[in-house]
């Protein structure tokens, strides 16, 4: 806004940049260290009028209350089926002599085994699982030309949200929210602006591409909603951000943790949904 404000690279570098930097070197002495505090504070006093900062002390008493809340979502029997034929598998006995062993270890104070990277791989074959069985049930998975045979015998399919209890209750959480209740954005209804807007972070953009495809776009066409992840170019993000921020008519932005979790300010949503912890 001010080019030149604070000086040319060479004369930042020389008035501020190295007393404050020879100052924090551990050799320094009491000269260079008096010397990188005045610096610093004739910065502080330059680039103050600029600069607002709130501590969280401050601020907290004028915000509402946050509530946490926690939905527990059931396996379905799709799930159940996948999960006890993992525990019934070479893997899952692979896991327990990895834990077993690495226990022994630490009983007789040897020192311990190194992780071994099975373990790892069945873990987020089980944290896949609970989010969507889509999301393990790939077409090299052995099990997978039977139950999508079983499953179209049955008029069903893999991405019904029937076998995804985490899609249905964001279902009926958004639903609860004042979200989904109208006709799809192309009927030319009028446009309602809802009470609540949400933030719906995933881990996974394959989480996240099922929750836009599966459930949002069939199940709450009246939903509208603008996405956030890596493959959206970075020069692109904040105008996204910033559209969500300012336009009420949108009702949710979905994210995934990687992307928006660290450094956006969302302060247009008033819900925030995790579909999925880390670990």
């Amino acid at each position: 806004l001010m080019p030149g404000f604070l000086g040319t690279e060479r004369q930042f570098a020389a008035r501020y940049g190295k007393p404050i930097l020879a100052s924090r070197d551990a050799r320094s002495s009491s000269r260079e260290q008096e010397a990188g505090v005045l610096a610093m504070e004739a910065l502080h006093r330059q680039v103050l009028p600029f600069l607002l900062r709130r501590m969280k002390e401050d601020v907290l008493q004028d915000l509402p209350p946050k509530i946490i809340q926690d939905y527990y979502c059931i396996l379905s029997s799709l799930q159940v089926q996948l999960y006890e034929d993992f525990a019934k598998s070479r893997a899952k006995c692979d896991v327990d002599e990895t834990v077993s062993a690495v226990s022994l270890t630490e009983e007789t104070e040897k020192p311990k085994l190194k992780a071994t990277g099975h373990v790892f791989q069945a873990l987020q074959y089980l944290r896949k699982l609970c989010n969507h069985p889509a999301l393990v049930l790939t077409a090299h998975h052995p099990e997978h030309k039977r139950i999508t045979e079983k499953l179209g015998a049955e008029n069903s399919s893999l991405h019904d949200i029937q076998h995804a209890p985490k899609l249905s209750a964001l279902k009926q959480l958004l639903l609860d929210c004042g979200l989904g209740n109208g006709g799809s954005p192309e009927s030319g209804t009028e446009t309602i602006v809802a009470q609540h807007r949400i933030l719906i972070f995933c881990q996974l953009k394959s989480m996240l591409d099922i929750v836009e495809h599966d459930l949002l776009k069939p199940h709450l066409p009246s939903v509208t909603y603008l996405r956030l992840d890596g493959s959206i170019p970075a020069g692109q993000r904040h105008s996204i951000v910033s559209r969500f921020n300012n336009d009420p008519s949108i009702d949710v932005l979905l994210l995934t943790t990687h992307v928006g979790g660290l450094g956006l300010n969302l302060t247009g949503a008033d819900t925030v949904v995790f579909v999925e912890h880390d670990w």
